[in-house]
């Protein structure tokens, strides 16, 4: 399950999205109408900065994954060496128990 704040981050980057694919339709029906696209003119502005923060949200997007790969290999990493660690002591208390049931039980 993701978290919170990434929940809200893929949010607001799927909205931004939306907006846009949904804007471009728009457009695209408006293509015959010439004062709408001199007045849209005068507004594309939100569309440089919209599209400007998509990209600042994708350069984050790539920041949290990089530091979330490198935290899960870490992580992984420690769990690996606890593992071995186990195994060691497990291997380390067999012999033992070898050692003491030869000395119980010599044979000859």
């Amino acid at each position: 399950m993701m978290k919170k704040n990434r929940l809200i981050f893929y949010s607001v980057f799927g909205a931004l999205h939306l907006f846009i694919f949904l804007f471009s339709l728009y457009m695209d029906g408006q293509k015959e109408n010439v004062a709408f696209l001199f007045q849209m003119q005068g507004k594309i502005w939100m569309l440089k900065y919209g599209s400007f923060m998509l990209l600042i949200l994708m350069v984050a997007n790539v920041v949290l994954h990089y530091r979330d790969n490198r935290r899960n290999h870490r992580e992984k990493d420690e769990l690996t060496n606890e593992l071995n660690n186990l195994k060691a002591k497990l291997y380390d208390l067999q012999e033992d128990a070898k050692k003491r049931s030869a000395q119980q039980n010599p044979t000859n």
